[in-house]
């Protein structure tokens, strides 16, 4: 079965009339026929077992706030899941296959089927995800100097047990340092965060507006700055190399928010000029951060932003990375960003 995302799952709500605001990066609310739920959201690679459930059921209720309705999204479907649904309103299912909607315990019919399909998160369903030690490739870029164990953990936001195991796993491409470690292969550790990134994950929601796309991400940035946003995409890009057509604003922020009456229409991804993301991925925050004496405090550091750059697409899309590669800079010894 193929990897599907938290946010398929909601667009095929969303496509079926299920209102559905983001609350955190595994909690939305779903307003059903005028009334409000709390749902926690649940991605599975398959179809969880009865054990799986009752375990979910518990740890949901030490929660805060405690859902209503556990909500699965799976590739397919089980017959002993969607009986369990069918049964018990407190389940929910989306199913992305087969486009099967179970909703406090009726099955909704999707006409829909497969519209959605093209909405494909990358790495979702994987395992768990190695956050500190792709934190790690990114501050390690941020200046040629070494750095101690505990400043790079510091700018992870992770533990110093986390940077210790990410270093032995660099092998050649870090040493160490008098004063500490630093990249020896910076080219490496950029490439390697390309290829082997999964994505942020959590929530996105997809949003349209005719405003230019870096006014977007501004008005954005301040209608939301009490939820702690960071803008990335091709707003963050321009600032540090201009030089491609903007496309998309990316959002990252702590918790979801409806952007309607801000001047936004809720849309697909394909045809979104700003992605909102309540992202799973922890270390946003503190790469961004780490990186504020160099960048604007408001965007995200900026090999996530090429990143970024990168899922947007576009004819350039595969050489967005180019221009913020790291250089290091002979007069200063310091890594800079350059176009």
């Amino acid at each position: 079965m193929r990897p599907v995302t938290a946010s398929e799952g909601l667009n095929l709500l969303t496509a079926l009339g299920v209102n559905v605001l983001v609350l955190d990066a595994d909690t939305v609310t779903l307003t059903l026929t005028g009334s409000r739920i709390i749902a926690r959201v649940h991605v599975r690679r398959s179809p969880p077992s009865r054990w799986d459930i009752q375990r979910d059921v518990e740890s949901g209720r030490s929660r805060d706030p405690a859902p209503d309705i556990l909500l699965y999204v799976v590739p397919k479907a089980s017959v002993g899941l969607a009986d369990v649904a069918l049964a018990d309103s407190g389940i929910a299912v989306v199913s992305l296959e087969d486009g099967v909607v179970i909703l406090v315990g009726k099955r909704v019919e999707d006409t829909l089927r497969g519209a959605l399909s093209s909405d494909r998160g990358s790495g979702a369903g994987r395992g768990r995800v190695a956050w500190g030690r792709l934190a790690l490739l990114r501050v390690l870029l941020r200046t040629s100097g070494p750095r101690t164990q505990m400043d790079l953990a510091a700018e992870c936001g992770v533990s110093q047990v986390t940077v210790s195991n990410g270093l032995r796993a660099f092998d050649t491409a870090v040493v160490r340092d008098e004063g500490g470690w630093r990249a020896a292969r910076p080219e490496t550790l950029w490439d390697r965060f390309l290829a082997e990134y999964p994505g942020p994950q959590g929530i996105s929601t997809y949003w349209l507006s005719l405003d230019a796309i870096v006014s977007q991400a501004q008005k954005v940035r301040d209608a939301a700055a009490e939820l702690d946003v960071i803008v990335s995409g091709d707003p963050a890009a321009d600032l540090l190399a201009p030089w491609r057509l903007v496309r998309r604003a990316v959002i990252y922020a702590r918790t979801g928010m409806d952007l309607a009456p801000f001047g936004f229409s809720e849309t697909t991804r394909e045809n979104a000029t700003l992605e909102y993301v309540v992202p799973t991925d922890p270390t946003i925050w503190s790469t961004a951060r780490a990186w504020t004496s160099v960048v604007s405090g408001w965007t995200a550091d900026p090999v996530l932003v090429a990143w970024d750059v990168q899922r947007t697409g576009g004819p350039d899309a595969a050489d967005a990375g180019g221009p913020m590669r790291p250089m290091r800079s002979r007069e200063c010894g310091e890594r800079s960003w350059t176009a």
